[in-house]
């Protein structure tokens, strides 16, 4: 019997330096400033004083020094760990006080956004730009037997958010007693991220402070796996609601207390976050205060975060958001930021109260062909490669660039990100060039021929070469309308399917589509994703739900090529393996890649320690992780 493989695996972060081109000469072009996208060198001290540790004679808070003073609180340094995690601020020491505003386009239906912006976990990425993984939670992490076991260190006297001391068994019970329980967790399957060969990674007590992890295969992915959304919930609290810990509990119970939307935004719940919900009205707002025991200082030994308080309004519309963000009422905008808005910042950024950033580039929008399409005449021309590289190279990318994106966007094939340490300069230009004639040669000879005479082709059964496009409403209309054109002209009739994202995404999920477009998912790291690159599990990936039993050789080598670097620690030999599969997904183009886009997003000039780079990547937490928010502070 198939044991269920992998549905979605993160690998070790393995390469350092691999930072974004600096789009200086672009930006040139653009009359766009180009200090936005230079380094910023911090001004802060490089590191924390020993002195300041060794006295614990850290700063806090006005309004926590309060609560100290009334008896309501203990002394800062007895909310602090032992060795605090030290964080050197993007430009300076900030100030305390304030609240960032930001929007949200649902409460419930967007936990994402609060969660890439608050979550902690065991590691972590680097901010701004994900070059590598760094000590978080843990202070220190060791590989053991070959790669097969890893020990970590937490910070010995990290809290919870009501005081409660943080330890192992509250990563226990995450693991053994909600993901890894079938009755207890809100969702069908365990994590795969946490299987290998079918069965979980083995999680054990070391003792309170020291967690060891093991498998019978080297844990490849284990730090970029712990460097993710959070893998501890506090037991002190939840484990009343368990039925293993309370017998008038019921598992019905647990799973809707334990939602993701009532973890992150129900008051009451103890978090590890740099701030703590405090008020949630549904639909309308929600608002997180500081967290007293928060653990990260910076390098002045001031405990973080500087902004007292994080408010998210719930606005359903993006181009409300865009209004309330350049009328000053917003100080962050980024997570819904579209390429069409593009001239309104640029145009009333003038006015001072925003500063425009445009990192990148990243994330292109793709065109996710269905090998199993329900239209079997459609089918057998997805699986035919002459096809997917004539309706690449019929796409005018240029155009695309020029008339949607304003001169930021790099045409492309479908191929790993710059970013990516397995990036090819050839792979990534691969079938993109704009080649009309080739492209209905291609068609031509793939049997593919318009015979009445009406400007289509027909498939082989003698029906119209015709397909329908799944898109959301926004910029990506326009994109499907300017390659609807491109493949008119050489003879596909294309059909736009505009639908709400709840209409679209179930399609895509069930198959039911002919062509699907999106932004490319995890581009920048193409082990993050892996269910919409690989044959990881039956149904998967979406694009070709039936590629266990159907798919082509190529797509089974590069399978299986994946499957060893997930279970490799040698850095030598994945770049093998990973470069060799970057070169067979490249070669057979299965999906349709327009290019990689730099993304435009904003903060208000009452910021201070914004940076000026990101990773919009979803991979990597962005927009809202690599902002790192807990040093920004409100200008006095």
């Amino acid at each position: 019997m198939f044991k269920l493989r992998m549905i979605l695996i993160l690998p070790l972060f393995l390469w350092s330096g691999c930072l974004s081109p600096d789009p200086g000469g672009k930006a040139q072009e653009m009359g766009i400033e180009v200090k936005r996208r230079t380094k910023q060198e911090s001004r802060a001290p490089k590191a924390l004083d020993p002195k300041i540790l060794m006295a614990r004679s850290f700063g806090e808070s006005p309004m926590l020094s309060e609560r100290v003073a009334q008896g309501n609180l203990p002394p800062v340094a007895e909310r602090l760990p032992e060795n605090p995690l030290v964080v050197v601020p993007i430009d300076t020491i900030g100030v305390y006080g304030g609240s960032l505003r930001r929007a949200l386009t649902g409460d419930i239906v967007q936990t994402a956004g609060v969660n890439k912006t608050l979550s902690e976990n065991l590691m972590g990425l680097e901010r701004p730009l994900p070059n590598r993984v760094v000590l978080n939670l843990a202070e220190h992490y060791e590989y053991q037997d070959a790669g097969r076991v890893a020990i970590f260190k937490i910070r010995k006297g990290i809290k919870w958010s009501d005081g409660h001391p943080f330890g192992v068994d509250d990563i226990l019970f995450w693991y053994h007693d909600i993901e890894m329980n079938e009755n207890a967790r809100n969702s069908p399957l365990p994590p795969s991220v946490w299987l290998v060969d079918g069965e979980p990674i083995g999680i054990e007590k070391v003792d309170d402070y020291t967690l060891k992890v093991f498998s019978p295969k080297p844990l490849g992915r284990v730090l970029f796996a712990l460097s993710l959304d959070t893998v501890a919930y506090p037991k002190h609290v939840l484990s009343q609601y368990h039925p293993k810990y309370n017998a008038n509990a019921t598992y019905e119970a647990f799973r809707d207390s334990t939602t993701s939307a009532q973890l992150i935004m129900k008051p009451g719940i103890p978090r590890l976050s740099a701030w703590v919900p405090v008020e949630w009205i549904r639909g309308q707002r929600l608002v997180y205060a500081r967290n007293p025991y928060y653990w990260k200082v910076d390098s002045a030994g001031n405990q973080l975060p500087y902004a007292d308080r994080l408010v998210f309004n719930v606005i359903q519309d993006p181009q409300v958001i865009l209004l309330k963000f350049v009328n000053g009422e917003l100080d962050l905008f980024g997570r819904y930021a579209q390429i069409d808005m593009f001239p309104t910042l640029q145009s009333e950024e003038r006015r001072g109260k925003f500063e425009l950033r445009i990192t990148g580039p990243e994330r292109g929008p793709a065109f996710y062909l269905n090998w199993d399409t329900p239209k079997p005449a459609l089918r057998e021309a997805f699986r035919n490669k002459a096809v997917r590289v004539a309706l690449s190279q019929a796409i005018t990318r240029e155009e695309i660039n020029q008339i949607v994106y304003h001169g930021l966007l790099e045409p492309s094939g479908y191929a790993f990100a710059r970013s990516s340490p397995y990036f090819s300069d050839a792979l990534y230009k691969k079938y993109s060039a704009y080649d009309p004639h080739l492209a209905k040669e291609l068609l031509d000879n793939a049997g593919y021929r318009d015979s009445d005479g009406d400007g289509f082709r027909e498939f082989k059964d003698g029906s119209r070469f015709e397909l329908n496009l799944d898109v959301t409403p926004g910029a990506r209309v326009s994109i499907c309308e300017l390659v609807a054109d491109h493949w008119r002209e050489v003879g596909v009739k294309v059909n736009l399917n505009i639908g709400l994202r709840d209409m679209i995404w179930p399609r895509r999920n069930n198959g039911e589509f002919d062509v699907h477009t999106w932004s490319l998912e995890g581009p920048a790291d193409p082990l993050g994703r892996l269910n919409d690159w690989a044959i990881m599990g039956p149904n998967v990936p979406f694009w070709h739900r039936n590629a266990f039993t159907e798919g082509p050789d190529w797509l089974h080598e590069a399978t299986d090529l994946i499957m060893k670097v997930l279970t490799t620690v040698d850095e030598k030999e994945v770049f093998g393996y990973m470069m060799r599969v970057h070169e067979l997904h490249s070669e057979n183009v299965p999906v349709i890649v327009v290019g990689f886009p730099y993304h435009v997003w904003g903060a208000s000039t009452r910021l201070g320690n914004v940076p000026y780079q990101n990773s919009a990547s979803s991979v990597h937490r962005g927009w809202s992780r690599p902002v790192y928010h807990e040093q920004i502070y409100i200008k006095q």
